[in-house]
């Protein structure tokens, strides 16, 4: 299992795009205000190869295709159900690959773009320094790291108060019982958040010019270029 917390059987995926994609935007705070910051900065990006790292149902991937015809495109995912989902919705012309991506060879200079959206928090904080280091190098020269996730922060009483906060979201924004449990079960237990500010000092050390694009309760989106 490398440097994951979870396998992916532990995680609340379902059998259909539809079913995933309403509870994830429903349980994660701000998942489509993320996606639309990431709309607006690859709008002026130059993109010809793309990483999506922990790709899920495609959402993120989809808006890579919208933007760039052509994109060479590759889809990692843990979970082969929910990398079926991906393949019904991104088509063949993407390369998929299903892996824990804390042990797959992401190989040197292949990629203009890397992203990984709500998927970093479930490695350790050794696996997440990791994973930067290992971005970076598959990165070109000039090349981004789009990394939208679930954060916390250094200062406690920040970190209770949007502890707080998220699961106020989860209960107003939850269409069951069930969806409860599972997603604050998920975020109790499973996730493992670092500190916002832990990880940009942790990309800046492997060589990243890293700025934070969107931060509000514990959902942020750093755009990290390498030079």
């Amino acid at each position: 299992m490398g440097t994951t917390n979870v396998r992916a059987e532990e995680l609340n995926y379902h059998q259909t795009a539809e079913q995933y994609d309403q509870e994830i935007i429903a349980a994660i705070p701000y998942h489509q205000e993320l996606h639309r910051w990431i709309c607006n900065l690859i709008q002026i990006l130059e993109v010809g190869s793309a990483l999506d790292l922990g790709c899920g149902s495609g959402l993120t991937s989809q808006l890579l295709q919208n933007e760039f015809p052509g994109l060479q495109l590759t889809a990692v995912d843990f979970d082969e159900p929910m990398l079926d989902i991906a393949r019904r919705r991104l088509g063949a012309s993407v390369k998929y690959i299903q892996a824990d991506y804390s042990g797959l060879d992401l190989g040197v200079e292949k990629y203009d773009l890397v992203v990984s959206v709500i998927g970093l928090h479930h490695q350790t904080d050794a696996g997440k320094r990791k994973m930067f280091q290992r971005i970076f190098q598959c990165l070109k020269p000039g090349g981004t790291f789009l990394f939208g996730d679930l954060m916390t922060y250094r200062d406690q009483k920040i970190a209770a108060w949007n502890q707080a906060k998220h699961f106020a979201h989860l209960v107003a924004h939850a269409t069951s019982e069930k969806m409860l449990i599972e997603w604050a079960y998920h975020h109790l237990f499973l996730n493992l958040l670092a500190p916002v500010e832990d990880q940009m000092e942790w990309l800046e050390e492997v060589g990243f010019k890293a700025s934070i694009e969107f931060m509000h309760m514990n959902t942020a989106l750093i755009c990290a270029t390498k030079p």
